[in-house]
């Protein structure tokens, strides 16, 4: 191998030793060998980096092999090992140390209704900056979400024979019990990374809503809220972007 293949070899070598290491030793499979055997056992634990990056580490793991033998004159349909292929290395080496935290995605400027405010205020609100969910606090505690969906349920069963549906009087309260039983909250610490938002929000049993408090527990004020429509802009953030040419 050349001295610039030899380098970067050495730098790729070094990066998916690093993985292997650190999804070993957070997974804790001290018994596992190998960063392949490493990346497999890790996404069975339900590591979200590794089941993330799921793909990029088995073509590292390959990439990693060739490097080691010096094979990487030989036709590889992942393509001859390049400065692209270590920094995808050392970009999910960087999510697995020091992981991007959600938090620095989500909606910090988190309206926050109470369950005896006039329903049609919040309506407005909600109108008005285009959101389909409001968390409802009483007194510090988290008290339920105030849905889109809820409030046109709520609606259906209160029109009046005229067809009216009387929103002057209602509250809050009035429409939480029309919320469904899968428009859900879960709650996280404001430490929790993007690739566990990522899991969260890509399940299909998913929440309606993540809120990032201080301790993750709902009587803790709301320091950001995520939704399934951040899902792109969570992507966004993990993305193994090329390096520079050199």
């Amino acid at each position: 191998m050349g001295t610039r293949t030899d380098q970067l070899a050495t730098s790729l070598i070094a990066a998916t030793d690093a993985i292997e290491r650190e999804l070993a030793a957070r997974c804790e499979l001290d018994r596992v060998h190998g960063l392949g055997p490493v990346t497999r056992a890790a996404i069975a634990a339900g590591d979200p980096v590794a089941t993330y990056y799921a793909t990029a580490l088995w073509r590292l793991t390959a990439h990693r092999e060739a490097a080691t033998h010096e094979h990487l004159d030989i036709a590889d349909p992942l393509g001859v090992l390049s400065e692209s292929v270590v920094h995808r290395a050392e970009r999910i080496l960087q999510e697995i140390v020091r992981p991007s935290r959600a938090v620095r995605l989500a909606a910090s400027a988190i309206a926050r209704a109470a369950s005896a405010d006039p329903l049609g205020r919040w309506l407005t609100i909600m109108r008005s900056r285009d959101i389909s969910q409001l968390p409802v606090y009483d007194r510090g505690t988290f008290a339920g979400l105030l849905t889109t969906n809820g409030v046109a349920r709520w609606l259906a069963d209160h029109v009046d024979e005229n067809g009216d549906a009387l929103i002057e009087s209602a509250r809050v309260r009035d429409v939480l019990p029309f919320t469904e039983v899968t428009e859900t909250v879960e709650f996280y610490p404001v430490t929790a990374s993007v690739a566990q938002i990522l899991a969260v929000l890509r399940r299909v049993d998913a929440p309606k809503a993540v809120i990032l408090t201080a301790s993750g527990r709902d009587v803790d004020p709301p320091q950001g809220i995520l939704v399934r429509a951040d899902l792109g802009e969570l992507e966004a953030a993990l993305a193994l972007d090329e390096s520079p040419a050199a």
